[in-house]
């Protein structure tokens, strides 16, 4: 297992401090890596609205749905 540090084990990018990618990074681990998850590569799509998020739901029918979608729903 390569430690790469604290570049995305996914798009390669630097998530280090001052990179932008910095804050909500995640610790990843992949079949040959170790290093982090940026926010982008850690993006769903949403079932609704086919948009990417960071910040969603999932329902009863186990459809992933953003925040927006979530209270277009349920009204919130």
């Amino acid at each position: 297992m390569k430690n790469i540090g604290d570049n995305c084990t996914h798009c390669g990018r630097s998530t280090a401090f001052g990179s932008g990618l910095f804050v909500n990074r995640i610790a990843s681990i992949t079949d040959t890596e170790e290093g982090w998850l940026c926010p982008e590569c850690q993006q769903v799509e949403c079932d609704m609205c086919e948009k990417l998020t960071l910040n969603y739901a999932i329902n009863d029918d186990g459809n992933i749905v953003c925040e927006n979608c979530d209270e277009v729903i349920n009204g919130n």
